[in-house]
């Protein structure tokens, strides 16, 4: 399954005009210290990849990842770890031994890259980067959570994180974990109960809770599309269809301004985009995914709009629910994870 198939909007590679001047922009926050090549897509197919890890670098943020690792070579590899790139996670449904239809469906490439990384961290006498793995939990791959962190762990990562599958397809709404058609504590007890002392374990929610938590607003984040439009958070970058516990949603990409016209502190500062940050920290926007109402509802539909006047609407975010979980770089004691 790949998400790319299913956008309704334009694809591309940023400008690397565009993207110095994002950089630009970013001296207007002081307390800025990351810069993360992220989103759902892959980073290192953009053909100055190297030149934005560098320059990045050279301004002086730190500087995390995500990929499946296909691009890595051995002199990417080299590169990334003599420039100290802070974090690095890897995609990655299942250990080499076990197959998969859904998701990334080469983990030898994954495993293979991870297996170098640590080699050249080695070589070059070196901590960073760290290496994380995200690994989506489905139906086809939940029983071997605890084995597959035994595998990572043996590896010499240093952060795993599982999360959840958001159906795009009515085929795949069967493959979700956490409608309570699967026993699942039994396999967060397992893994719990291993103690992981080498790396850092990261788990969603199995299960609807009342607590919502929004990642991206309390972490101050913003997320630059390739064509310079800023969204709240990867969930609003496309527009694509999804499965809300089997009913059907259309999510619309959302933008408060475009770095090509506005700067960055522009965007960040209006009175819309204050605005939601305000409204998504506090709460104050309905619950959708358990409202009574929401089968005769028409604002469960898409994201346009919901009943209390948002827009767009986060109602229906299982982000915010923190079933699904995004590689957002926490700071700790010895860098980011």
């Amino acid at each position: 399954m790949c998400f790319k198939q299913y956008w309704e909007d334009e694809e591309g590679d940023m400008d690397y005009s565009l993207f110095l001047k994002i950089l630009d922009d970013a001296e207007d926050f002081p307390e800025l210290e990351m810069i993360y090549f992220g989103g759902i897509g892959e980073p290192t197919v953009h053909p100055r990849f190297m030149d934005m890890v560098r320059e990045v670098k050279k301004r002086g943020y730190a500087l995390g990842m995500s990929t499946n690792g296909f691009l890595l070579t051995d002199k990417v590899i080299k590169e990334l770890v003599e420039l100290e790139t802070d974090l690095i996670y890897i995609s990655l449904d299942t250990i080499p031994t076990q197959e998969t239809r859904i998701g990334h469906i080469m983990p030898s490439v994954a495993v293979d890259r991870i297996k170098k990384i640590v080699e050249e961290k080695k070589r070059q006498k070196k901590d960073f980067p760290h290496i994380g793995v995200e690994v989506v939990v489905t139906k086809e791959n939940y029983w071997q959570m605890a084995e597959i962190a035994d595998y990572l762990g043996e590896l010499g990562i240093d952060v795993l994180l599982f999360s959840n599958i958001i159906p795009i397809e009515k085929h795949q709404a069967d493959q979700i974990v956490y409608d309570g058609s699967v026993d699942m504590q039994s396999h967060i007890d397992k893994l719990h109960a291993k103690a992981y002392k080498h790396f850092l374990l990261k788990l969603p929610e199995f299960e609807l809770r009342t607590e919502r938590h929004c990642d991206f607003i309390e972490k101050k984040v913003a997320v630059v599309r390739w064509d310079g439009e800023v969204a709240p958070c990867y969930r609003f970058l496309h527009t694509y269809p999804e499965i809300i516990f089997g009913r059907e949603k259309k999510v619309y990409a959302y933008s408060f301004g475009n770095v090509k016209q506005k700067s960055l502190r522009e965007i960040w500062t209006s009175r819309d985009y204050t605005w939601f940050r305000f409204i998504v920290k506090n709460s104050i926007y309905p619950s959708c995914t358990d409202c009574q109402l929401a089968d005769s509802c028409s604002f469960v539909e898409d994201t346009n709009a919901d009943c209390w006047g948002n827009t767009p609407s986060c109602g229906d975010c299982l982000w915010a629910r923190r079933i699904v979980v995004c590689p957002i770089p926490e700071k700790g004691i010895k860098g980011f994870w």
